[in-house]
């Protein structure tokens, strides 16, 4: 009888984003948007970004360096070679976005919202992302390193060369997302919501294998 071989998820290999010069603003991105279709080479320091509301706009070749959004909207923007660090960009919309080649460094994403967006190699690391919400969105070449993805909503996604490196993935919700090929073993899933035939194929430590026992319908008995 001729066995399968077990699935392997393609290696990931974020490349990271490509700077060249940049100049440092005094002008907030919300000034730069309203008179420009890309914002590109500057890097924006210690600003306060606020009520910004734009759509169809392209930043690439930036930084952002300890900058607060507060209730800013940047719906279908394409951002490329961006790096966000020690931003808190909680509860902001990237609706509909395109993001290639941008990392999150200690940042705070508490309810950032990323919904049908296309991510292309991209780090998260060191970040609070709790309620983060990825739903419907396609993933390709990414990696979340010690993480808090606690509660946060990967519904609907498409996975492919993704990485979870000790990450807080409790109560997060995958459901309908195909986690075959993807290594969970050293995060914490602990009530996380997932389909059975989505788990099928992700690799998980014995521990946690005892944790997913609930979706076969299996009681453990001592």
């Amino acid at each position: 009888m001729r066995t399968g071989k077990p699935f392997s998820m393609p290696p990931v290999r974020v490349i990271s984003p490509t700077f060249e010069s940049q100049v440092e603003s005094s002008k907030s991105l919300k000034e730069w948007l309203r008179t420009e279709e890309t914002v590109r080479g500057i890097c924006f320091s210690k600003q306060m970004e606020e009520s910004m509301d734009c759509s169809y706009k392209s930043i690439t070749n930036c930084t952002f360096s300890h900058v607060q959004f507060n209730n800013c909207k940047l719906k279908a923007t394409h951002f490329t070679d961006v790096r966000f660090e020690h931003c808190d960009l909680s509860n902001i919309s990237f609706a509909e976005s395109s993001l290639f080649r941008v990392e999150f460094i200690s940042c705070k994403l508490v309810g950032t919202n990323l919904p049908e967006t296309i991510l292309n190699h991209c780090r998260m690391q060191d970040c609070n992302a709790r309620y983060l919400n990825f739903s419907m969105s396609k993933i390709n070449q990414a990696e979340f390193t010690t993480c808090d993805l606690r509660n946060s909503d990967f519904n609907d996604c498409k996975l492919t060369s993704i990485a979870f490196t000790n990450c807080e993935l409790v109560e997060a919700e995958f459901s309908h997302t195909l986690l075959r090929g993807i290594d969970l073993s050293d995060s914490h899933i602990e009530g996380i919501h997932v389909n059975l035939p989505d788990i099928r194929g992700a690799i998980v430590s014995t521990h946690q294998a005892m944790d997913l026992t609930s979706l076969l319908g299996l009681v453990i008995k001592d």
